[in-house]
């Protein structure tokens, strides 16, 4: 048997960026920290000889089939077909948070999935042939729209800078920070969920009224403010600084065409009334978690202010992908 976990991102800034069709012309640079909330992924052997079915799986639901063909999980069938894995398996899935969050969850799983799978085998990967595998099946192979830095950041974890070249290339640049820096930006942090789902493809599927020239240069406006975000973070500035670039940020992606709704405006506004200096909405859009930048006093108040909504906790800089048992 083996497990594998990986952890869910937060995309502080530059999210839109890191899509191909944007940074193959431009450039791109997100800056993302991953966080202490996993997707597991347990694979072990399948005595298929003893059932009428070869390959077992549970994640929401359960399969029982007798080829990959039969696996009704697109990203499931994808891997096990990618790795020539047809049969004398079972794969069990669990999650900390849901799905359609925007905490990148889709991909996190994808990731932990993989690295679990060539463990099985036997196979190491590194990091980046986890992420870039990720990434395959994904963007290539299911054709899902979004863009490279869930896949990154759950494969790589920690607090980095991810830089996206034109030619198809990214660098992830770790922030190192001193542990009281980071233990002043995760009291900042207020993770609100909205209780709204959505998958983030079917939202981006959606058309942006920003035109392609406002909206190139809102990203190349984000792509700068990652590479400030990282000159905040790393320097003396109050917490709270960093939290009206947040806010300046989720400005900018409403004007390149981030889908929201009505209900959760007015829950970032009144966040911003109750005391935070910024924010923004994770993901693609139309739901998942809102975060806020605070003072710790201010969070009650705006926990009430947006109806008493659910919280989470949360660590920064979280180790990424990783087998955590391994037993033959």
């Amino acid at each position: 048997m083996v497990i594998a976990r990986a952890p869910v991102r937060v995309s502080f800034l530059g999210g839109g960026t890191d899509f191909p069709d944007h940074f193959r012309q431009h450039g791109g640079a997100v800056l993302v920290t991953a966080i202490n909330r996993y997707a597991h992924v347990t694979v072990q052997p399948f005595l298929e000889e003893y059932f009428d079915h070869k390959i077992r799986l549970c994640y929401r639901r359960n399969e029982a089939v007798k080829s990959t063909a039969e696996i009704q999980h697109p990203a499931i069938r994808a891997a096990l077909e990618k790795l020539g894995l047809g049969s004398g398996l079972e794969m069990h899935v669990m999650a900390d948070l849901p799905a359609r969050t925007g905490l990148g969850s889709s991909s996190t799983f994808v990731v932990a999935m993989l690295h679990a799978l060539h463990a099985h085998g036997g196979r190491f990967r590194s990091a980046r042939d986890l992420a870039d595998e990720a990434i395959e099946i994904e963007r290539v192979i299911l054709g899902e729209a979004g863009g490279w830095q869930d896949q990154i950041a759950a494969a790589h974890g920690g607090l980095c800078l991810v830089q996206f070249n034109s030619d198809g290339r990214y660098q992830v640049q770790p922030i190192p920070l001193p542990g009281e820096r980071i233990q002043a930006l995760e009291q900042h942090m207020l993770l609100v969920y909205t209780e709204i789902q959505r998958d983030s493809f079917s939202v981006l599927g959606q058309k942006s009224p920003a035109a392609p020239a406002d909206r190139t240069r809102v990203l190349n406006r984000l792509s700068q403010l990652a590479h400030l975000g990282v000159d905040y973070l790393a320097s003396d500035r109050p917490i709270l600084r960093f939290g009206e670039l947040l806010h300046a940020g989720w400005e900018l992606k409403k004007e390149a065409g981030a889908v929201s709704l009505p209900q959760i405006d007015e829950w970032y506004d009144a966040g911003m009334k109750a005391g935070a200096t910024g924010g923004k909405l994770l993901g693609a859009g139309q739901g998942g978690f809102l975060l806020f930048i605070a003072e710790p006093r201010h969070h009650d108040a705006i926990r009430k202010a947006v109806g008493g909504r659910p919280v989470v906790n949360v660590r920064v800089g979280a180790p990424g992908s990783q087998i955590i048992f391994s037993q033959r």
